[in-house]
């Protein structure tokens, strides 16, 4: 509340300067025009005693006969009424001439001296009075209505805001953590449901993580103790043929055998971890709805094109129309993802392209980039896990990239596949999704 009073005190000092100098601008002004009226009307009186002295006309007529002639050599500057006020004989005094910010008095006399009436010079200030007002109440109405945005702002924003922006810190720390409570809030009312839904996901995945440790540790203690025996046999078996303990060709050959028979286990145990570890991708995040496919290509662009961009590599996202495809859209976001991080790893900073098109039978996403051709051999490899090409010699990597893209692109319902262009020396990359019947 402290720092909203301050920032209405702020806007108020801005709002009571503005009107303070538009005003102190506006009396400057009217002392200039004063001024210049001033000027404007001693002319004409002057000109009125003047051929009043020396023609003899009676005043009316001269203010008649100059009146047009005034308002063009004088314009805005002139007045806008000039009456004849004579003076009556018989008259014990004169008053003298006065003036104020619309009329002035002047006093006419004859060849005599004497003064033989006065001219009253009027003038209008409707629209400099009317301008001044309406800067004045427009100024004022904007001090209250940034008063009235600055308190709402801190009342339906700022004090929300800040019950809600110490959750993530809970969230990233604890594991367990109330939801926060729905809203209708046209600020926050997503904010909360994304918030929520990610709680949602961290704590299946939090779940997912502990059972999969669980299991891990279960699997290692079980081939721990798997490989225990048979490695010990076979190096029983081995110092026994070094050392000569055994002899004849009958009794080396059962040796042989023994020690095959040990090796089978240990290999049996290698392909009982390899298959855990290849089912430890199971698609159990995926979950499909409907989208258009320019919303994942509108999604890739801006996650993507100011990197792109501050890297100086020329970055492209073309989708051929916006069909609707049944997909898990995020999940095909980390599956391209994946792809374009291979791409600035092994390319050549050339130029990255991302497709995205409907096929007859399905949708097809392509990632292309430019630089040095995996070889033809390797090609049928590449979605292996664990497994890195021969260019990746001198490339930090654990070669399980593209093998997550595969097994997405196969929870999916869909594969991928990899090619060599040999004609613009690129590399393509890409997820084929079959059209869901």
């Amino acid at each position: 509340m402290k720092k909203l009073i301050q920032m209405i005190i702020a806007a108020a000092l801005v709002f009571a300067a503005a009107i303070i100098g538009f005003n102190l601008l506006f009396d400057r002004i009217y002392d200039r025009q004063l001024t210049d009226r001033n000027i404007v009307v001693n002319r004409i009186n002057h000109n009125i005693t003047e051929e009043f002295a020396l023609s003899g006309a009676s005043p009316e007529e001269i203010i008649a006969d100059n009146t047009k002639e005034w308002n063009s050599e004088y314009g805005k500057k002139a007045p806008a009424s000039i009456r004849y006020v004579p003076l009556r004989s018989g008259s014990d005094g004169i008053f003298y001439s006065a003036s104020d910010d619309r009329c002035t008095v002047c006093s006419v006399s004859g060849k005599d001296g004497e003064v033989a009436g006065f001219v009253e010079y009027r003038f209008t200030d409707d629209s400099i009075d009317m301008l001044r007002l309406c800067v004045n109440i427009f100024l004022t109405a904007g001090f209250i209505l940034a008063a009235v945005f600055l308190a709402g702002t801190y009342i339906k924003i700022v004090m929300p805001f800040r019950r809600l922006s110490d959750y993530p810190e809970k969230l990233a720390r604890l594991r367990e953590i109330q939801k926060l409570p729905e809203s209708r809030s046209r600020f926050f009312g997503k904010y909360v449901w994304g918030m929520n839904m990610l709680t949602d996901v961290l704590a299946a995945s939090s779940k997912r993580i502990h059972t999969l440790e669980g299991e891990h540790q279960k699997l290692v203690t079980s081939i721990a103790h798997g490989v225990k025996t048979p490695v010990s046999n076979i190096r029983l078996y081995s110092d026994a043929l070094r050392t000569g303990l055994y002899s004849g060709t009958e009794k080396t050959a059962e040796i042989a055998d023994r020690i095959d028979t040990n090796a089978e286990k240990i290999q049996a145990l290698a392909e009982e971890l390899m298959t855990a570890s290849n089912a430890s991708f199971d698609g159990c995040d995926i979950e499909k709805s409907s989208f258009y496919l320019a919303e994942l290509a509108e999604l890739v662009r801006s996650e993507y094109s100011e990197r792109m961009k501050l890297l100086r590599i020329p970055f492209k996202v073309e989708c051929d129309g916006s069909p609707i495809l049944e997909s898990d859209k995020y999940a095909l976001y980390r599956a391209i993802s994946q792809l374009l991080e291979n791409a600035l790893k092994y390319g050549d900073g050339r130029g990255i392209t991302v497709k995205m098109m409907k096929q007859d039978d399905g949708f097809s996403i392509s990632v292309r980039n430019s630089g040095e051709l995996l070889p033809e051999s390797e090609l049928p490899y590449v979605f292996r896990s664990y497994w890195r090409g021969s260019n990746a010699a001198d490339k930090e990597g654990s070669g399980i990239g593209l093998y997550v893209v595969h097994e997405t692109a196969r929870a999916l319902g869909g594969s991928a596949h990899a090619r060599r262009i040999e004609e613009t020396s690129e590399m393509e990359f890409v997820i084929y999704l079959e059209k869901q019947s």
